[in-house]
């Protein structure tokens, strides 16, 4: 039925975007993976999913002001949810600031390159900066803005809100802010950020949490290079998190390491370090169509489950 009504609702759209004369741009691609995946206290394990993901998106402009729109559904082939919204916003302002309101994901502060697979192992916490990221739950909302200084000065200030269930905990009345800065010159780029989120528990008490991260881009020798790090404050627990990651992109190579590091209140300290890798290969010659061949190697320490190797192929097609 979701399904039936989202489908109609955009075939409406675009019938009264042409009314208007709109100048709508569509792209949609397939993404489908293989996977197997063994573990210090399993066996190994197969799985297959993925999506068909489908856009439309508009630009108009008048003067030095413009306002824009997304929108993007995925049709996955899991079966118990087939559709899930992506990108849904609506962004609004001119060269030197924006603001963007909806659904969408904000800027990265934690990149890892070419990660197709990556499969950590003993459930270690891995905090990449991403609690404001975005993409909000069923209730949740979100509003950005922009504002570039200079060609070399950006700053963003991402904050999410409202009754969500993002946070992974079957939150209620979650609220959070993200600001960061970004200084580029030439062929390096270095941003760090802040983030602080908070949320009610359904089962009682609350999750009040802080981070920072930091992270540079850089070429080097025709590949493309990540640095970052971050840390994480739980202010109820007393538990923080640092995590480290580097990795490069090199044609239609990849590879990159995270290092993690929990350090709890009570109770053990453990930590990961997990490695992985991937190549794409052009079906046929065709751009459009790849397949990419990913691997990943995980071991922990101070937990049960302490080693995870996975293994994936993926497929892609770009309608």
């Amino acid at each position: 039925m979701k399904t039936s009504i989202l489908l109609t609702s955009a075939a409406i759209g675009c019938l009264l975007a042409g009314t208007a004369q709109a100048q709508l741009v569509f792209d949609a691609n397939l993404e489908l993976d293989t996977d197997a995946i063994d573990t210090a206290t399993s066996s190994t394990t197969y799985d297959q999913n993925g999506f068909v993901e489908l856009n439309v998106a508009s630009k108009r402009e008048n003067g030095e002001y413009f306002v824009a729109a997304k929108g993007g559904v995925r049709l996955t082939t899991d079966g118990d949810k087939n559709v899930v919204v992506r990108d849904a916003y609506i962004q609004l302002g001119n060269n030197s600031w924006d603001a963007q309101i909806g659904r969408f994901e904000a800027i990265n502060l934690f990149p890892l390159g070419k990660d197709t697979l990556i499969a950590h192992a003993g459930g270690v916490s891995v905090y990449e900066a991403n609690k404001v990221r975005g993409f909000a739950g069923d209730d949740g909302g979100q509003i950005a803005l922009h504002f570039k200084a200079s060609d070399s000065l950006k700053f963003e200030l991402d904050t999410l809100y409202g009754d969500d269930d993002t946070a992974g905990d079957n939150g209620t009345a979650v609220s959070g802010y993200r600001p960061s800065v970004t200084w580029s010159a030439d062929a390096f780029s270095l941003t760090a950020g802040f983030e602080r989120v908070k949320y009610d528990l359904t089962a009682g008490g609350n999750v009040d949490q802080t981070g920072y991260a930091l992270t540079a881009n850089f070429d080097l020798s025709g590949s493309n290079v990540n640095i970052s790090a971050s840390r994480l404050e739980d202010d109820n627990t007393d538990q923080t998190v640092n995590s480290y990651a580097a990795n490069f992109t090199y044609g239609n190579l990849g590879a990159g390491i995270i290092r993690s590091d929990e350090d709890n209140a009570t109770g053990p300290d453990p930590d990961v370090t997990t490695s992985y890798i991937a190549y794409s290969v052009p079906l046929f010659g065709i751009p459009e169509a790849t397949v990419t061949f990913a691997g990943s190697y995980s071991s922990a320490s101070n937990v049960v489950d302490d080693e995870t190797t996975a293994a994936r192929v993926r497929f892609n097609y770009t309608f």
